[in-house]
C-alpha cells in the first residue's frame, strides 16, 4: 500500500479499514498549536521529525461564539492552605445562583472543588431553569483550520457529554447517592443537558463541521462507582442518539472513557462507536489490550494502551519493551493506534526521564508501525 496522509490514515482505523502503517501520536501534541510550556518542546520536535498522527481539535474562536446564557462572577483568594488558592464562583441562573468554591495548586498541579454548584435538589431547579435556545455558533475558522490542514491531521470537533456535563455540576460523592435516591431528577438533568448538545451537534453538522467528533466523561458513570445498569441509562442511551446523528452525516466519532472497560466493553461496541480511547493496560483497567481486541473482533477501533504513568516511573529501556508488548497486542489486524493513555499535562513541567521516555515510545512504535 502507498504511504497515506495522516488524515487518510487515521479516517481508515476509525472506519476499520487497511492502512500502511500503525497510526502513532502524542495525545495533545500538535506542533500547529504548541502550547506555552517550554519543557514540551521536545515532543513537538519529535512529532514533526518522525511525522507522527495528529487528531486536530477544533473549537468556535471566542468572537464565533453565541452570547453566554448565563453569567458567571468569579474572585481568587488566598485559602487556608497556603500552597493553594482559593476560586469562588457564581452562576447567575433565572431561578437564582449558584456557587462552586475550588482548590487551585499554586504550582499549576490539577486542583480540587471544595463546593460543588448542585448539592440539593433546589440547586438542581436553579439549573434546569438555564433556557434551552437554537446555536448561532460561526464557523469560519473551521473552513481556515481545515484549508491550513490539508490532509497532514484528522479534524476533530469537540461535543460535551450529557451525562458528564451534570455530574461535573455535582461531584462524584452527590451522583452516586443520586443514583438511588434522586434517580428521576437525574434523568430530567442529563435530558436538559442533552438537548443543548444535540442542538449544537445538529448545528455543526449542518455546516459540514468535521472529520471526527469527540468527546469526555462515561468514565465517571462505570464500575466501581456505577453498575452496568447505570451506565446504559445514563450514558448509553444518550450518547448512542449522538452517535448517529454523526454518522447519518459521514463522520465518525472518538470517545474517551478511563478506568476498567471490562464491564462496558461491548456497550461502546453497540453504540456503534467508531474509536475508544485510551484502553488502560491492568492493573488501572481488568483487560489487556489483548483481550480487548478479542472481544470487539474488529467491530471497533481503540486508541492508546501506553499507560501515562510509565512515562514518569519506567527508565527507557523498559519503555522499549512495554512498547513493543503493546505493539504486540494492538497490531494486529490493524484497528489500532498507538498513543499514552493522557496527555502529558499530568505533569505540569517535564524532567529528563520523561522526554527520554517520550524517545522510547515514538522511536519503538514507530520502528514496528509499518504493515509491509
Amino acid at each position: 500500500m502507498k504511504k497515506l496522509s495522516s488524515r487518510e490514515r487515521l479516517l481508515r482505523v476509525f472506519r476499520q479499514e487497511p492502512t500502511d502503517r500503525m497510526p502513532v501520536r502524542i495525545w495533545g501534541i500538535d506542533p500547529m498549536f504548541p502550547s506555552n510550556r517550554p519543557s514540551w518542546k521536545p515532543l513537538y520536535e519529535m512529532a514533526e521529525e518522525y511525522e507522527l498522527d495528529v487528531i486536530r481539535n477544533w473549537s468556535p474562536r471566542a468572537d464565533e461564539q453565541d452570547a453566554p446564557l448565563v453569567n458567571y462572577r468569579s474572585e481568587r483568594i488566598e485559602s487556608d492552605k497556603p500552597d493553594m488558592w482559593m476560586n469562588w464562583t457564581v452562576m447567575e441562573t433565572p431561578a437564582g445562583e449558584l456557587t462552586q468554591i475550588s482548590y487551585a495548586p499554586k504550582s499549576g498541579h490539577p486542583g480540587r472543588v471544595k463546593k460543588h454548584y448542585i448539592e440539593t435538589v433546589e440547586d438542581a431547579k436553579k439549573w434546569l431553569s438555564i433556557p434551552i435556545v437554537e446555536p448561532n455558533i460561526r464557523v469560519d475558522s473551521y473552513f481556515e483550520l481545515e484549508r491550513k490542514t490539508g490532509n497532514s491531521a484528522m479534524l476533530m470537533v469537540g461535543v460535551g457529554e450529557a451525562m458528564y456535563a451534570v455530574e461535573a455540576l455535582m461531584g462524584s460523592e452527590t451522583f452516586g447517592f443520586w443514583l438511588m435516591d434522586e434517580r428521576e431528577l437525574l434523568h430530567e438533568l442529563i435530558s436538559h443537558a442533552y438537548k443543548r448538545i444535540e442542538k449544537l451537534t445538529k448545528h455543526y453538522l449542518a455546516h459540514d463541521v468535521g472529520d471526527c467528533y469527540g468527546w469526555v466523561g462515561p468514565e465517571l458513570c462505570i464500575p466501581p462507582l456505577t453498575s452496568p445498569k447505570d451506565f446504559r441509562d445514563f450514558v448509553f442511551d444518550y450518547d448512542k442518539p449522538i452517535i448517529d446523528l454523526i454518522h447519518d452525516a459521514g463522520k465518525v466519532v472518538w470517545i474517551h472513557c478511563h478506568g476498567d472497560m471490562g464491564p462496558v466493553l461491548e456497550d461502546f461496541v453497540e453504540m456503534d462507536l467508531d474509536c475508544l480511547n485510551p484502553i488502560e493496560p491492568p492493573p488501572i483497567g481488568s483487560l489487556t489490550l489483548a483481550e480487548a481486541k478479542e472481544r470487539i473482533a474488529g467491530r471497533m477501533s481503540l486508541d492508546g494502551g501506553v499507560e501515562d504513568g510509565d512515562f514518569h516511573l519506567l527508565q527507557p529501556q523498559e519503555m522499549v519493551q512495554v512498547v513493543e508488548e503493546t505493539v504486540a497486542m494492538g497490531k494486529p489486524g490493524g484497528c489500532f493506534i498507538l498513543c499514552p493513555t493522557s496527555d502529558p499535562s499530568t505533569s505540569p513541567v517535564l524532567n529528563e526521564r520523561n522526554i527520554a521516555n517520550y524517545r522510547a515510545f515514538v522511536e519503538t512504535g514507530m520502528r514496528l508501525a509499518s504493515y509491509e
